[in-house]
C-alpha cells in the first residue's frame, strides 16, 4: 500500500478531527489512520513518558497504544473525544508497565519537567532553577500515582476537567478534589525540600 507522504497527509486531513479521520479509517482509508498518528502521536508520547519515565518504554507503549486503537473496532463509541480514548488506553498501558516494573524492582527516571522558564538570567539564578527543576522532580516522583497523573494531564498536557475524568474514570468533582490534593501534596513536599513557591 502506498502511504501519503508526512506533509501531503497532513494537508489532505488537516481539517478533519481526529474523530472524523477515525470514521475514515474504521472505512478502510489507511492513510486517515496515519493522520491520526501524525495528530497524537507527540502529546500522547509526552504524556506516557511522564507516567514510565523512561523514554524507549514511552515509544514503545505510545505504539502499542495506536495499535490497540486499530484492531479495537468499533469500540471506540465517540461518548468522549478520541483524544481522552487514546489517553485512556495509553494511561491503562502505562500503568500495567509500572506494575510489572515495581513487581520486578526496576526503576528508571529521567527529566520530566521544565519550570521557571524564563528568557536570559544571571549564573546564580540559573543554578537556582536548575536546583528548583530538580526539587520539582524529585518531589513529583514522590507523589501517589493519581495525584502524579492528573497534575500531568492538567498542568502538560492541558486537559479539561472533563477530559481528565474520562481519562482517569472519574468524576468531574472527584477530579477537582484529586486535583486539590495532588496540589496540596506537592505543595508540602516542595516545602520539605525548601523550594521557595
Amino acid at each position: 500500500m502506498e502511504y501519503l507522504g508526512e506533509n501531503e497527509n497532513k494537508t489532505r486531513y488537516h481539517d478533519l478531527s481526529g474523530e472524523e479521520l477515525y470514521q475514515l479509517f474504521l472505512g478502510g482509508d489507511m492513510d486517515a489512520f496515519e493522520a491520526i498518528v501524525l495528530l497524537y502521536e507527540d502529546e500522547l508520547g509526552r504524556f506516557i513518558y511522564k507516567m514510565v519515565e523512561d523514554y524507549h518504554e514511552s515509544k514503545q507503549l505510545t505504539i502499542e497504544t495506536f495499535g490497540q486503537l486499530a484492531i479495537s473496532g468499533k469500540k471506540f463509541e465517540g461518548k468522549a473525544s478520541l483524544k481522552t480514548y487514546l489517553f485512556t488506553i495509553g494511561k491503562n498501558r502505562a500503568v500495567r508497565c509500572l506494575k510489572l516494573r515495581r513487581k520486578h524492582g526496576s526503576v528508571s527516571f529521567d527529566e520530566i519537567v521544565e519550570v521557571l522558564c524564563s528568557g536570559s538570567q544571571t549564573p546564580d539564578a540559573y543554578m537556582e532553577q536548575e536546583e528548583n527543576k530538580r526539587l520539582l522532580h524529585e518531589a513529583m516522583s514522590e507523589l501517589k500515582e493519581d495525584h502524579r497523573t492528573v497534575l500531568t494531564l492538567l498542568y502538560f498536557e492541558d486537559m479539561t476537567y472533563r477530559q481528565i475524568g474520562k481519562a482517569m474514570c472519574k468524576s468531574e468533582p472527584q477530579v477537582r478534589q484529586l486535583i486539590y490534593r495532588a496540589k496540596a501534596a506537592l505543595k508540602r513536599k516542595l516545602e520539605k525540600k525548601e523550594v521557595d513557591l
